[in-house]
Order: C-alpha cells, then sequence, then structure tokens
C-alpha cells in the first residue's frame, strides 16, 4: 500500500497545474488503504476525492470511489463515482455526472491519475 501511496504523492508533487493538496492517506493493512482529500488547481478549480484501494495480486481494485471536480464558483463541472444508485447505466456501478447534462455517461473503474490527467487536459488547452 505505501508504494501505491508514494506514487500519488510523486504524481501531486509534479503536477505543475495543481496549486495546493490537502490529502489524507491511511494504511487499513497491507493491501488496503484509503485517500481521501481535496486538490485545488491553478485556475482556481478544485477536485475533491476519495479512493477505497484494495491490491490484489500487483492488480489495483476500488470498491469505492468518487472524485468530484468543481470549478471555482464551486460549481460542479463532473463526478465519477461507483455508488451503487443507477442501475440503468450499462457500466453499473460505474458512471459519471456532467453539469447540465441529466444523463449520466457510461464509465469504468477509475483512479486519480485518469481523473487528473482529465482535468490538465481542461486546464491547459
Amino acid at each position: 500500500m505505501k508504494d501505491y501511496f508514494s506514487e500519488i504523492q510523486n504524481l501531486l508533487r509534479g503536477s505543475a497545474f495543481i496549486e495546493n493538496v490537502d490529502v489524507k492517506y491511511d494504511a487499513k493493512s497491507k493491501t488496503v488503504g484509503l485517500i481521501h482529500g481535496n486538490i485545488g488547481m491553478v485556475d482556481g478549480s478544485t477536485l475533491q476525492f476519495l479512493e477505497l484501494i484494495d491490491r490484489k495480486d500487483n492488480e489495483i481494485i476500488r470498491p469505492k470511489y468518487r472524485f468530484h471536480f468543481m470549478d471555482s464558483a464551486d460549481k460542479m463541472i463532473f463526478r465519477y463515482d461507483n455508488a451503487p444508485h443507477h442501475p440503468e447505466v450499462p457500466t453499473y456501478p460505474h458512471h459519471k455526472h456532467i453539469r447540465d447534462e441529466e444523463k449520466l455517461k457510461q464509465s469504468k473503474e477509475i483512479g486519480l491519475r485518469d481523473v487528473l490527467s482529465e482535468i490538465e487536459g481542461m486546464i491547459i488547452r
């Protein structure tokens, strides 16, 4: 678990579009951990997130995750999560909410690295 935490810390330190980080790391066991917190971007937007990690045979599984990205006025831009409340989505329980769109988007299990890559593309256009 410590290896994964180190990877995330290095990712956050090395990202030019990130301005501030308030992230907590909680190793529940050698293979299970929780990462959660807030990441502020250079444009004033913020990512609030929670990622429960379970490492099985070098594969990372996320039994629970939520990535809520907001603009500088605290209005949602998008949110990925796997809360089991939308069984109508073909990729259930994985789905994505997008501001001003009523219909949810299909998604796959997603992690912090993928979400930050998407955010970077939105900020650095």
